[in-house]
């Protein structure tokens, strides 16, 4: 790891051992170094040695910030772990991560990506790439998921293939691969996207091939949203869309899927007088 990859000196021990922990406790690589990367871009932030950090000084660095809400909220979520881990152990009599509101999420509408734009991406797409926007669009997958597709991850089933998807918080999924896509994941010999320096490849990499392939402001995360919405097109169960999506909640799913303009349109004309 580069120096600017390291937090202050005073904060290196106590992120050591409370990544550790988080290692002890059963977490992934993949989460474990995304909360070393986030309590490490705070600690520079703060510009004070971890048992000097007040909450307002927390309070002060937080709200300066131009983040989205999902990025606001795992930095919370960073620093509360990290915080209380400090106070359970007696490296502080306090926590200053008490102090941090809560992350409100602003109502957000469906956004799926067009398959005509999917298709022209496709079309100028590389192999790796094109199996980055398939696994989005036709398995629905996150970014840091398509990173972490192996071919061991392949499985079979009575209806054909299934991949086992390695989600958020470490907790596993398993959805339906077409035999297209089944067959050219079986092919890799273990990660179907290596990452450099071994290992598998970093989900921004996968979100900036598939961002810059598509265009006009549509991501990977607008992809999620076509499988969800053609997958409830075609079977009505926002249950089932919410299990294929590694959704906690069914209402996180509700804000995926966008109802067809057919329907839109029979409503419409249910209700309006004739002329």
């Amino acid at each position: 790891m580069s120096k600017r990859g390291l937090p202050p000196v005073a904060w290196r021990v106590c992120i050591g051992e409370w990544l550790n922990l988080l290692r002890a406790s059963g977490l992934s690589g993949l989460t474990v170094d995304t909360r070393r990367r986030q309590i490490t871009v705070a600690a520079r932030g703060l510009r004070a040695a971890p048992d000097e950090v007040d909450g307002e000084r927390l309070i002060g660095w937080f709200g300066s910030r131009t983040w989205k809400p999902e990025t606001r909220k795992g930095y919370r979520n960073a620093l509360r772990g990290f915080f209380g881990w400090m106070n359970q152990t007696g490296r502080r009599q306090d926590d200053p991560s008490l102090r941090l509101p809560t992350i409100r999420r602003p109502g957000a509408h469906p956004h799926p990506c067009p398959d005509e734009v999917i298709l022209k991406a496709l079309a100028k797409a590389n192999e790796a790439e094109r199996l980055m926007i398939l696994l989005a669009a036709e398995c629905g997958l996150r970014r840091a998921e398509i990173a972490q597709v192996s071919s061991r991850d392949v499985v079979s089933d009575c209806a054909g293939k299934s991949l086992i998807v390695h989600g958020k918080g470490d907790k596993q999924r398993l959805v339906p691969l077409p035999d297209g896509l089944a067959r050219l994941i079986a092919r890799a010999d273990g990660y179907l996207f290596p990452g450099r320096w071994g290992g598998h490849a970093e989900q921004s990499y996968v979100g900036r091939h598939v961002t810059e392939l598509l265009g006009d402001g549509w991501s990977a995360h607008s992809l999620r949203h076509r499988y969800a919405t053609s997958t409830y097109v075609a079977t009505h169960d926002l249950l089932l869309v919410s299990h294929l999506l590694g959704h906690a909640s069914v209402e996180t799913t509700e804000r995926y899927v966008a109802l067809p303009d057919d329907r839109l349109r029979v409503a419409l004309d249910s209700i309006v007088f004739a002329a």
